[in-house]
Formats: structure tokens, C-alpha cells, sequence
């Protein structure tokens, strides 16, 4: 009896400490300026691999399809696909970012430092991001901006901004 007690003290105890959420939807966005015109595109096919610990994030990781990008203009999209400068998805499939460390930084805000790697270039990031919970229902939000060049992307293209602004919204529900 002391020994099924224990276990199940023991199993309840691990099971509020540790939490699995899950994705139920996620989105990606990206701004960058273009002969000084804001051109906005979108990323699709997010995959990910998520910790949590007493509902708090230790440690993210995603991918997301590189060919799955859309600017809503076919031409700029073909040219964003299929030229040596630019996302190449053929042979880099995915755009990664992988946690290296994620600190508190204020109720449901943190500071993570991010491994991203686009195309064969990977660097790291500190990205600000949130996450909150409601009733089973937890919403992960990222906003933050990359230099292109830090990724040798996009070359010498003439009217191309270097800072790259990202939105991510990951929503999750508990497992």
C-alpha cells in the first residue's frame, strides 16, 4: 500500500510539474522594405518540439517549409524560390530556429536565445516572446528582427532592406 501511494503521489506530482501542450494552429509573417515599400509574406508548415515545466517554456524548437513562402505576388515568389540568393527550398528545405536558453523576464514574458538557420547559415538570436495560458489554452507570440546579411540572403539586391521584422503566434492547448 505505502508503495502505490507513493507512486501515485509521485506520478500526480510529476504530472502538474510537467505539461504537454500541443499546437492546435501557428503562423508566420514577415516584413522587409523594397525600394521603400513594406512587402509582407507568410511562411506555412510549422513543426515543432515544445517543453514545458510547471507551465512555464524551457525549451522551444521549430521548422518551418521554406517553399511554402507567399508574398501574394507569383513572379516575386517564383523569383524568392528559385534564385541562389534568395530561400532555394530544394535544397534547404526548412528555415530552423532551436532554443538555447529561455529566461523569465516578467509575468508571462521571456528572453530566449534561438539557434536559427536559414539556408546553411546559422546564427544565434536573442528573440523576446511571450506565452500565456487560459483554461486549457495557451497562446505563444514572438515578434523580433533578423538581418538578412547575418544570413547571407537576398545578396546585393538593389533596394533591399537588411532588417527582416518576424511575427510568430503559436497557439497550443494542453494535452
Amino acid at each position: 500500500m505505502k508503495k502505490f501511494l507513493f507512486y501515485t503521489l509521485f506520478f500526480f506530482a510529476n504530472s502538474a510539474m510537467a505539461q504537454n501542450w500541443q499546437p492546435t494552429t501557428s503562423s508566420v509573417s514577415f516584413k522587409i522594405k523594397m525600394l521603400g515599400v513594406n512587402i509582407e509574406g507568410t511562411l506555412k508548415g510549422m513543426k515543432t518540439s515544445l517543453k514545458f515545466v510547471s507551465n512555464e517554456p524551457i525549451s522551444l524548437s521549430a521548422t518551418i517549409d521554406a517553399k511554402s513562402v507567399n508574398t501574394s505576388n507569383s513572379l516575386r515568389d517564383k523569383h524568392l524560390k528559385e534564385k541562389e540568393e534568395f530561400f532555394q527550398p530544394e535544397l534547404f528545405p526548412v528555415i530552423s530556429m532551436s532554443s538555447v536558453s529561455i529566461q523569465k523576464t516578467a509575468d508571462s514574458k521571456y528572453s530566449g536565445v534561438f539557434r536559427v538557420t536559414i539556408k546553411n547559415v546559422s546564427k544565434n538570436l536573442k528573440i523576446p516572446f511571450s506565452f500565456s495560458e487560459d483554461a486549457g489554452k495557451g497562446m505563444l507570440i514572438a515578434d523580433f528582427t533578423l538581418n538578412r546579411q547575418d544570413f547571407k540572403f537576398g545578396g546585393d539586391t538593389p533596394g533591399m532592406g537588411d532588417n527582416v521584422k518576424v511575427s510568430i503566434l503559436l497557439n497550443l492547448a494542453k494535452n
